[in-house]
């Protein structure tokens, strides 16, 4: 132009880039007609003034905008209500312990899990049986038809063997591929033996066992060859020490058996000693917490009573296997804290489910609720083997 001014906008200034129906947001209104020239009253000096409200959004935006405001803020409070904590299920008050079952658990003895770990072929069922023999546990009238039975099979050595090994595939075998588990009562203690596998291909069974025993005791074979296979050939002496300190048994005793089978040789008994003691110091089990015993699990030397081995006592003036494990140092039981449970096996009997396990801490009571974890899902206890479970005990629960 030749008297100052701006030039036309083009066509379409100020309006959306898209149809407003396609937007979101709205856009904005349209400028007057005219809008950027020069005005007649200003000499051509001055703009048209834009109207009240130009710039700001328009009804239609204001409304598309206060909505995507309010779907924000929808989403958001949805969002923040997806990861919000799911409140605890009210299980009502926990029942009250019976007057009797505090009177046992105030009266009753340390009980304590006992593993039993080694190399495969190490005796562990055959000494468990005649532990088991020796305390009264198993009438002489069994151990003698398992002697027959197993004379006829060409096995009369693991005759004692079979009072832990009650499968007919392990009896065939003979190897233990299950924990077997026994009770046994010390006079300061009641034991639950857990006897667990000691061939490499049962090691998860073995790790089943160890879960859920408080001390251990470690059998290992005496005889030339045998010990060094089971300890430094690759055998499971070594595996089963360091499985059994890292799921949490913090005793142990070590059982040096068919120590008879070379003349109850005191070099012998020095030299596995000297092997084991740097191994077992290393993982845990200082001098306090290992003690070796000399023993003959086939004969039963040393196991309860002394006088059997004239040439063991000449130089031997220790305790017995039993006395041993009666001086395990009792095991801490939190029973006033909240119910913690460690599953050992699952099945299904009649129309409930049985639940082999260890009570950890607290205590558990028939007609009692609990939560299985991780799930969630709500159980009601209807019946346990002995009326309640305390903490250490292993028991079976429906």
């Amino acid at each position: 132009p030749k008297k100052g001014g701006i030039t036309k906008p083009p066509a379409g200034f100020g309006k959306p880039t898209v149809p407003v129906s396609t937007q979101k947001k709205g856009g904005i209104m349209k400028p007057p007609a005219g809008f950027g020239k020069p005005s007649s009253s200003s000499g051509g000096g001055g703009i048209t003034k834009p109207p009240v409200g130009f710039g700001s959004p328009s009804p239609s935006s204001t409304a598309t905008t206060k909505s995507s405001s309010d779907s924000k803020t929808s989403s958001s409070s949805s969002s923040k209500i997806s990861v919000a904590v799911t409140p605890k299920k009210d299980y009502g008050p926990r029942p009250t312990v019976a007057p009797e079952i505090q009177a046992e658990l105030s009266n009753q003895k340390s009980r304590l899990s006992m593993v039993v770990l080694g190399h495969v072929d190490a005796g562990k069922s055959t000494l468990m049986g005649q532990v088991l023999v020796q305390l009264g546990q198993v009438a002489k009238r069994t151990v003698q038809k398992y002697q027959k039975q197993a004379t006829q099979l060409g096995k009369a050595s693991f005759a004692l063997a079979w009072v832990m090994d009650e499968d007919d595939s392990e009896r065939e075998r003979g190897v233990t591929m299950e924990v077997a588990t026994k009770l046994i009562a010390t006079p300061k203690h009641e034991i639950c033996i857990l006897d667990a596998p000691g061939h490499a291909d049962f090691v998860p069974s073995m790790i089943t066992g160890a879960a859920a025993a408080d001390v251990g005791l470690l059998v290992v074979a005496a005889t030339t060859g045998e010990f060094e296979s089971g300890f430094d050939g690759g055998g499971q002496t070594r595996e089963h020490v360091i499985l059994a300190r890292g799921l949490g048994v913090t005793q142990l005793i070590v059982a040096v058996n068919k120590l008879d089978a070379v003349g109850w040789d005191k070099a012998r008994f020095e030299e596995i000693q000297a092997k084991l003691r740097p191994f077992l110091k290393q993982n845990g089990f200082g001098p306090k917490k290992a003690r070796f015993v000399p023993i003959s699990g086939l004969t039963g030397a040393n196991v309860k009573s002394k006088g059997e081995a004239d040439d063991l006592y000449k130089w031997y003036k220790g305790s017995t296997l039993i006395d041993a494990i009666d001086s395990f140092n009792p095991a801490t039981r939190d029973v006033e804290k909240p119910l913690r449970i460690i599953v050992n096996d699952v099945y299904s009997e009649g129309k409930g489910v049985n639940v082999r396990c260890r009570v950890v801490q607290g205590i558990v009571q028939t007609g009692e609720k609990l939560v299985v974890l991780p799930i969630g899902d709500d159980a009601t206890v209807s019946k346990i083997d002995h009326g309640a479970a305390g903490g250490g005990k292993n028991h079976r629960v429906q």
